[in-house]
C-alpha cells in the first residue's frame, strides 16, 4: 500500500491528503491459477497455460512448451515469496523465423480495468530469467492493435532473476475500448520476432509489431528458456518496492469471473457426482450446470469426450456419448447428453449425473477474452 506522513499543521488545518491505494492491474501475475494442466507441450496458438496469459503467434513453427515452474526469485530478491513462475521452453529450434513470424506470451486487461489507466503514466514491473541476454521486448497494444508501444529490456546475466520495470506513458490517440466485455490492452512478452514483427522501442505507432526492434529470438537454440514471474502494471512513474497481489482466496474468485472448471478426477471423489438431471427420451438426457460465479460474458463450454459422463437411477446407469452445450448465459447452460443404445431409462426419469467408473472427466466454461 502508498503511504504518506500526515503533519500537525495539515491535520489543524483540515486538509487530510487521500492516499490512493497501490493496485496491480494485471490478476493472478503471481501465476497461482492454471485450470487446465500445468504443463502444454507444443503449445498451440490461442491456447492459456496460466489462467489469464495466452499464447499467440504467426507462423507454422511450434517452438515453445509452456509449463508451470517453482523456481522463483527469493526473498532476499524481490521480498516476496513466490510458489510458481511461468516458463517457456524451446524444444523445436527456429534459428531464422520468417518476416511476418512471431510468438508472443500475452495478457488481455479487461475494459473496465483499463479505464483507470487511459492516458496515463503506468509501469510494467516483472521478474525475467532466461537463458538469452541482451534486449529482450514486449508491447502495450489497444484491442484493434492499431496502437502499438514496444518496449525493451536488457537481460544482463544468463539463467539469472533478475528484476525488469518498464515505465510508460499511456497513448492518447486511437481508439480505447473501456466495458467489461472489451480488451482495454494488451500486455505482452515477446519470444521470437522476424524482422516485419518488430519496431522501435519506445514510442506509439500505428504498424502491427510484436517486439522491439534487435529483440532476442528465445527460440534459437533447444537450449533456450524464459521463466516470467511477479508481473505487475501499476498506475504512476514507479512500481511498489515488492509484488503487489491479491490473497489466494480473492485471486481465485478474480480468475473465476473469466474461466471456470470442474475436475472429477480423485479416487477419493467416488463416482464423481456433478449435478441432476432427467431424461428427455430413452436416449437423451438434459441436465443443468450452474456455474460458481456469474461470469464476465456468456462463456464457451467445452468438456472431456465421450464415455466419461453416465447418467444413474435407481440401480441402472448408462454412459454418455459427446455433451453438447445449449442456453448458455453468464450464470449456467444446459448439457445435452445421448446415452448409449439400449439405455433402461424411461422419459420424464429423474437421474444424477456423474463420471463414468474411474474416468477422469471436466466441464469448462471459458469467459476469458
Amino acid at each position: 500500500m502508498s503511504t504518506t506522513t500526515v503533519s500537525s499543521a495539515m491535520i489543524s488545518s483540515g486538509v487530510i491528503p487521500t492516499v490512493e491505494p497501490t493496485r496491480n492491474f494485471l490478476l493472478d501475475g503471481d501465476y497461482t491459477n492454471w485450470p487446465e494442466g500445468v504443463a502444454f507441450a507444443s503449445i498451440a496458438h490461442t491456447k492459456y497455460g496460466p489462467a489469464l496469459w495466452q499464447h499467440q503467434r504467426s507462423g507454422s513453427n511450434t517452438p515453445f512448451d509452456v509449463n508451470r515452474s517453482t523456481n522463483v526469485p527469493t526473498i532476499a530478491q524481490s521480498g516476496h515469496q513466490s510458489s510458481y513462475s511461468m516458463e517457456i521452453d524451446c524444444t523445436t529450434a527456429v534459428g531464422s523465423p520468417g518476416s511476418t513470424d512471431y510468438h508472443e506470451m500475452r495478457y488481455h486487461v479487461s475494459g473496465t480495468d483499463f479505464a483507470h489507466l487511459h492516458q496515463q503514466t503506468v509501469t510494467l514491473n516483472f521478474w525475467w530469467y532466461s537463458t538469452k541476454t541482451g534486449t529482450c521486448s514486449g508491447t502495450i497494444r489497444n484491442s484493434a492493435q492499431d496502437r502499438i508501444y514496444p518496449f525493451s529490456f536488457t537481460v544482463s546475466s544468463t539463467n539469472t532473476w533478475e528484476e525488469k520495470s518498464v515505465t510508460i506513458d499511456l497513448d492518447t490517440s486511437g481508439t480505447w475500448l473501456f466495458t467489461d466485455a472489451d480488451k482495454g490492452c494488451l500486455v505482452t512478452f515477446n519470444l521470437l520476432a522476424g524482422s516485419g514483427r518488430t519496431a522501435t522501442a519506445g514510442s506509439w505507432g500505428g504498424t502491427f509489431a510484436s517486439g522491439a526492434s534487435s529483440t532476442a529470438n528465445h527460440a534459437d537454440s533447444t537450449s533456450n528458456f524464459v521463466r516470467i514471474a511477479q508481473v505487475g502494471l501499476y498506475k504512476g512513474s514507479t512500481a511498489p518496492s515488492s509484488f503487489v497481489g491479491e490473497p489466494v482466496a480473492t485471486v481465485k474468485d478474480q480468475v473465476s469471473y473469466y474461466v471456470q472448471r470442474w475436475d472429477y478426477d480423485q479416487a477419493s471423489d467416488e463416482h464423481g457426482m456433478m449435478g441432476a438431471g432427467h431424461v428427455y427420451n430413452t436416449s437423451t438426457v438434459h441436465f443443468t450446470k450452474i456455474f460458481d460465479k456469474e461470469l464476465r460474458v456468456a462463456p464457451s463450454v467445452t468438456f472431456s469426450g465421450s464415455g466419461t459422463f453416465e447418467a444413474y437411477y435407481r440401480v441402472s446407469q448408462a454412459v454418455f456419448g459427446t455433451l453438447t452445450a445449449g442456453h448458455i448465459g453468464k450464470h449456467g447452460c444446459r448439457l445435452t447428453a445421448p446415452a448409449a443404445s439400449g439405455t433402461p431409462f424411461t422419459a420424464g426419469d429423474a437421474v444424477d449425473v456423474r463420471r463414468d467408473g474411474t474416468d477422469a472427466c471436466f466441464i469448462m466454461a471459458d469467459a476469458r477474452h
